[in-house]
């Protein structure tokens, strides 16, 4: 999957006119001091087993775990002292599992200005009774739903331990009840991964949703850094390797237990950058693990990191 690349440069020790240079002839970007997006895991743990997921694949077990309210709160103060585009409470999990999760939302929105925008993805199955209340007096300014295709028979193959009926009633009645209480916010989103079998619904996908105004997102399946899900051959078109990621250089990453992971995709915990319970987000991005390997990706040495799975995509 080809991806646009954001040039970047370590702004430290570079003289004033080289970064002018830099930044308005070169069109170069200088690596932020603090990530402007936040993925923030409350709970771990997903009641789905997708097929396009690594979710209960990995080799090694996730225990479940739940953020104490006093290193959420840490977190989410200190992003807000920084020019943060967007936190997301939410990281290789199901939001929705977290009960509390609305008013969590509301302790970001309650005290942040314009920015950052607040998102969260969930597979909708628990977006019902006094959820559907708390997410729409939360403060939420995105709403992604995953999901994929437009049979029973594509859904619940893709989406494998839910219920086609009763999700999509759920995300129907959420729709509904937003529109009934005339609510801005969330904007509601569904999104899904190109599959062989999603793409052979892509018309109706469209149609229905659209019926509905809400929007969907489809983009190209990657294998997440794992090998498995290639050897499924749901790509509806050839594997091709990442030219460029920008995720190091722009987003952080933090477990339930407070660990800042590499990426999104470090379901198997390869690289720990380190912990916010007893280190600022800061004093982790800008550590000397992160900048080498920030290093290493900009100079093209990617083997021994997970970058290289996804990057090498056969």
């Amino acid at each position: 999957m080809k991806q646009h690349r954001r040039r970047y440069y370590f702004p430290n020790n570079v003289p004033l006119l080289h970064r002018l240079y830099l930044e308005t002839c070169k069109h170069y970007e200088p690596i932020p001091s603090f990530p402007e997006d936040i993925q923030i895991q409350t709970v771990t743990g997903c009641n789905a087993s997708c097929v396009f997921c690594p979710n209960g694949k990995t080799k090694n077990p996730i225990p479940f775990a739940k953020m104490e309210e006093d290193l959420y709160r840490k977190i989410v103060d200190e992003c807000l002292s920084h020019n943060v585009k967007r936190i997301s409470p939410y990281l290789m999990n199901e939001p929705l599992l977290d009960k509390a999760i609305g008013e969590k939302i509301r302790y970001i929105a309650d005290r942040k200005d314009k920015r950052p925008s607040i998102k969260i993805n969930t597979n909708a199955s628990m977006l019902k009774g006094p959820m559907i209340n708390s997410l729409l007096t939360s403060g939420l300014d995105r709403l992604n739903i995953s999901f994929h295709g437009m049979s029973k028979k594509t859904y619940e193959e893709s989406m494998q331990g839910l219920n086609y009926e009763a999700v999509l009633a759920n995300v129907n009645d959420f729709i509904r009840e937003k529109e009934r209480r005339k609510a801005h916010k969330p904007k509601v989103s569904i999104v899904m991964v190109k599959t062989k079998q999603v793409e052979q619904e892509l018309d109706a996908i469209r149609q229905y949703w659209g019926k509905r105004k809400v929007g969907t997102h489809i983009r190209a399946l990657e294998n997440r850094a794992n090998r498995d899900i290639q050897q499924k051959k749901l790509n509806p078109e050839k594997w091709h390797a990442f030219n460029w990621c920008k995720r190091l250089f722009t987003q952080a990453y933090i477990l339930a237990n407070g660990d800042m992971v590499l990426c999104c995709v470090d379901w198997e915990r390869t690289t720990v950058l380190g912990n916010v319970r007893t280190h600022t987000i800061k004093e982790v991005w800008n550590s000397q693990k992160a900048v080498d390997i920030r290093k290493n990706f900009l100079s093209g040495h990617t083997e021994g990191l997970l970058c290289h799975a996804c990057l090498k995509q056969a």
